[in-house]
């Protein structure tokens, strides 16, 4: 699969020549968290689906100990895979942290980005808990560590309305330690996200079709995040789940695959006014 110049890894998935949309994970998140399940659904739909590895994870590339970095300049290795790709612009779809870079795509490369996805994000760490940043972060060095590691957090952000699978969530840990176990660059990830300033007032700059997704019951960025994100930016879709925590439950995929489909739909009619 194709890494670009930057060092950035992607792959894609459905029809070529579909709408293209371009998945972006969170804090720690390897591009594998977008489900094969999911991916499947919206190529499903004619969408050419794009995921990528965020710097300092999976299989793109990682800094050296001492490297920082900024959510900014995570929006830049974001246009680098679109350019890689061939794509004039995508649809770009952030959960978490992947929400906050998509944000700053759109915002510093707003002819690159065709429309927005935001799950359970927000334009300010004022609505992060703060047990994020506190701490040492735990690098593991074994794969039942790292594994306990990835369930342990996950369990707490999960849905009160929906089954916690331990079992899926065990094999997706199990599988991003095999795919590449190096954590060390945690961390720097943690920091960017630590440092990033309140956007909020920016917001207005973003003209294409927003839909914003978030849980009412998420433990980990409070649903007042994206309702701060609809505020600024009329136009955008806010869609609030009651029992839903800090994931993508797999019983809402088809809500969120609608949901997707609708802001492509909605930004190519967007682009023919423009």
């Amino acid at each position: 699969m194709p890494t670009t110049p930057s060092g950035m890894y992607w792959d894609s998935h459905g029809p070529p020549d579909g709408p293209p949309v371009l998945l972006l994970e969170g804090y720690t998140g390897q591009l594998i968290g977008w489900r094969e399940g999911f991916c499947a659904m919206l190529s499903a739909k004619g969408l050419r689906v794009l995921r990528m590895d965020n710097r300092d994870i999976g299989l793109s590339r990682h800094e050296p100990e001492g490297a920082t970095y900024t959510i900014a300049d995570m929006a830049d290795d974001v246009r680098d895979v679109i350019d890689s790709a061939g794509l004039e612009k995508a649809t770009v779809v952030g959960q978490s942290m992947g929400g906050l870079i998509a944000q700053h795509v759109a915002l510093n490369h707003p002819d690159r980005v065709a429309g927005l996805v935001l799950f359970y994000t927000t334009p300010t760490i004022a609505e992060v808990n703060e047990r994020v940043f506190q701490g040492d972060v735990v690098i593991p060095q074994t794969q039942a560590e790292a594994i306990e590691v990835f369930l342990s957090g996950n369990r707490d952000t999960a849905s009160p309305a929906y089954d916690y699978d331990e079992e899926d969530q065990r094999l997706l840990a199990s599988q991003m330690y095999h795919r590449n176990p190096d954590q060390s660059g945690v961390p720097r990830q943690r920091q960017a996200v630590r440092q990033m300033p309140d956007i909020s007032d920016r917001l207005p700059e973003i003209t294409v079709p927003v839909a914003l997704i978030h849980g009412r019951d998420d433990a980990l960025i409070s649903h007042q995040g994206s309702v701060r994100i609809a505020e600024q930016i009329p136009q955008a879709e806010l869609h609030l789940y009651p029992g839903l925590g800090h994931e993508i439950a797999r019983p809402l995929w088809p809500d969120f695959v609608a949901t997707i489909e609708r802001t492509v739909k909605r930004a190519g009619e967007h682009h023919c006014f423009e």
